[in-house]
């Protein structure tokens, strides 16, 4: 008894299998000879020299990493510390200038109707001295200046300095709902009722 050739499209069990990829000859065999051997002759030439490559590349890494542990190693310790300084002072700068800025905006607080505007208008950086100190006097007295240029800017008599408090609402938090529920008594209330009692 012969079993029935059954086709893989009607059979989910079975998976299909992918179409073979035809080789390289199989692809050039249409050639003639002369063309599919000087074909086959330029993949190879290509083939050989893209391993070369890979072989000159994997002979240089450790030569590379090498060099580079050598060129950190051969760094005196005056260029370190050279470095280290520069990056330290490029970080104090920025602090610097932060703390002006943070100083300038909250002089304008008083005053300006948005801090941020006296801000964007000075440079913080003309207000340190040699010694890294804030000028709080040329702030005020420019902030001032600016206050008589733009006048728009200044805070408005209805807008106090001060923070307003909001008004307690009575719909939300404790005001006035329900208390929550005792957990004993809930407890007592289910064992009563479990007991008969």
């Amino acid at each position: 008894m012969s079993e029935p050739v059954v086709d893989p499209a009607q059979n989910p069990t079975e998976p299909a299998q992918p179409a073979a990829k035809p080789s390289l000859e199989e692809s050039l065999a249409a050639l003639d000879e002369q063309t599919r051997a000087f074909v086959l002759s330029e993949v190879q030439s290509a083939r050989n020299e893209a391993k070369n490559l890979r072989t000159r590349v994997q002979e240089a890494e450790p030569i590379v990493s090498q060099w580079k542990a050598l060129e950190e190693a051969s760094k005196s310790e005056l260029e370190r510390a050279r470095e280290e300084l520069t990056r330290w002072q490029s970080e104090a700068s920025t602090w610097r200038t932060q703390a002006v800025s943070s100083r300038v905006e909250t002089l304008a607080a008083g005053e300006f109707a948005d801090p941020s505007d006296a801000l964007a208008a000075i440079d913080p950086a003309k207000y340190l001295d040699a010694g890294g100190q804030i000028n709080e006097e040329a702030i005020k007295a420019d902030l001032a200046a600016l206050l008589e240029r733009k006048p728009h800017w200044r805070r408005q008599a209805s807008e106090s300095a001060a923070p307003r408090i909001p008004a307690p609402n009575p719909a939300q938090g404790s005001g006035g709902g329900t208390s929550a529920p005792d957990p004993a008594g809930q407890l007592a209330a289910i064992l009563r009722s479990q007991l008969g009692t």
